[in-house]
């Protein structure tokens, strides 16, 4: 008798929590897999500022063995003032510089797949952003475009 109660309470804890777990593994799946935007909504895309184009880059990269990368470089910049600021020769020279020197820091397993890229990037707008002055008070750079790119 205390064995089959024992059981049948076994037998309700265990389909309570099956009911549980069915219902919570529903609901995740339906909260982070479900589209958090209906597809007829069109996301508002910014149009792209001024571009300057910093040429094409060959470095060797910082490993023991002979590796290089190859790049094309254009700089999304904040507003046609700061393109304005930049035309000056000058600032062309140390942009370019700046790029040299990143890509010289990096290594071969950090930039050949595309979250590499992406990090790459990101430096150097970082980079360049903290030698460009302020345009009101504005980075000077909101993205770094790659146009063409090669590792070996």
């Amino acid at each position: 008798m205390a064995l089959a109660k024992r059981t049948l309470i076994f037998v309700i804890v265990g389909a309570v929590v099956l009911i549980f777990g069915l219902g919570g593994g529903i609901y995740l799946g339906l909260k982070f897999f479900s589209q958090s935007e209906p597809a007829s909504e069109v996301k508002e895309v910014s149009d792209p500022g001024p571009m300057m184009d910093l040429g094409q880059f060959t470095a060797n990269l910082a490993d023991p063995e002979t590796h290089i990368v190859k790049l094309k470089v254009t700089l999304e910049l904040a507003s046609n003032k700061v393109n304005e600021r930049l035309v000056d020769p000058g600032w062309s020279v140390r942009l370019k510089d700046e790029v040299l020197r990143t890509l010289k820091n990096q290594r071969y397993d950090s930039i050949r797949y595309a979250e590499g890229m992406e990090m790459l990037k990101q430096d150097l707008r970082t980079r360049l952003n903290a030698m460009l002055p302020k345009v009101e008070g504005k980075v000077a750079v909101n993205r770094v475009l790659i146009d063409e790119f090669l590792v070996q």
